[in-house]
């Protein structure tokens, strides 16, 4: 006998079903095929795989100032609502944190003049610690300060200073920006502008004198006193003051003579020399005297008084 066809799409879920009355047999048979197409392959490893179970908060609710959560007791679903913007922290399991700035770092925090110093950057968080940032993903630039620029990888170059010098660097990342102060040192005292080379250090120049100034020549004597700036950086005087005087006083007493030099500085070496006349070759070393040191400040007695008259002068050599 022939029947009526039974219609079903192939989802496998019944749709509709014609009216023509049929047997049982060919109900049985369209259900059993329905049956095969809904049916799950068998559970072996080589038929599927099972994604790792994740833990669950059991249905307690979390919350604090910024974020609230209600976790299911089947690890599936969950309401999570955030009001700012946050990331899950690698590592920890279920923890969150917030960015709150941008850290800019060098270790040191100087840079040699004509050398590199290599600059990091991290994300400061909420909970006080930070996340290291590759350098090549940060914008540098030169805020301030003698760098002659900054690589795309965080290599900061400085350039030629005549004494150490303050630079300013700032670095810009995912819409954030951090500064970060520098000090560029004078390590070559003799290199700088119009003044390297000329037997003087850049940083005493430039500290009486300033920049490109001709007074500053090791050979001039800004202030008339007949000692030029090679001799006054010598002997620790200021060159700009005519009162800046090596040997302060020459006390005389019956039996002894005291000799007075300030300012003396640790790194040069003084020779007392006396003559009984100011003839040019009649000057001979100072023995037989006493040297007492107070801070920057020496005393020389001579104990032989005798003489009716002595002169007396005082030799400063620096290495």
């Amino acid at each position: 006998m022939t029947h009526a066809p039974f219609p079903f799409e192939a989802s496998g879920f019944l749709r509709r079903m014609h009216h023509t009355p049929l047997k049982a047999s060919a109900v049985s048979l369209a259900l059993l095929v329905l049956a095969v197409n809904l049916h799950a392959g068998p559970r072996s490893s080589a038929s599927y795989s099972v994604p790792t179970d994740s833990t669950d908060a059991g249905g307690a609710p979390a919350t604090s100032s910024s974020y609230s959560s209600a976790g299911s007791t089947g690890g599936i679903t969950g309401m999570v609502s955030v009001s700012a913007s946050y990331t899950a922290r690698s590592g920890y399991l279920g923890q969150l944190y917030q960015i709150t700035a941008l850290q800019l770092a060098a270790t040191p925090a100087t840079i040699s003049e004509s050398s590199t110093r290599q600059l990091s950057a991290a994300h400061l968080l909420d909970d006080g610690t930070t996340l290291a940032l590759p350098a090549t993903g940060i914008s540098w630039a030169v805020q301030a300060g003698p760098l002659t620029g900054i690589s795309s990888s965080g290599l900061a170059t400085a350039g030629l200073v005549g004494q150490d010098s303050a630079a300013t660097v700032q670095g810009s990342y995912l819409g954030l920006s951090a500064t970060l102060g520098l000090t560029v040192l004078d390590t070559i005292q003799d290199n700088y502008g119009a003044y390297a080379g000329d037997g003087l250090p850049d940083s005493w120049q430039l500290q009486y004198f300033g920049a490109n100034n001709p007074l500053a020549a090791p050979t001039a004597d800004a202030t008339g006193t007949g000692q030029n700036n090679l001799f006054k950086y010598t002997a620790g005087l200021n060159p700009t003051d005519p009162a800046s005087r090596l040997v302060t006083a020459v006390g005389a007493a019956t039996s002894s003579h005291t000799i007075t030099i300030s300012p003396r500085l640790p790194d040069r070496t003084y020779t007392v020399q006396y003559s009984t006349d100011l003839g040019v070759n009649n000057w001979q070393p100072l023995t037989g005297a006493t040297v007492q040191d107070n801070g920057q400040t020496r005393t020389v007695t001579d104990p032989d008084a005798a003489s009716t008259r002595k002169f007396y002068r005082v030799l400063v050599s620096y290495p």
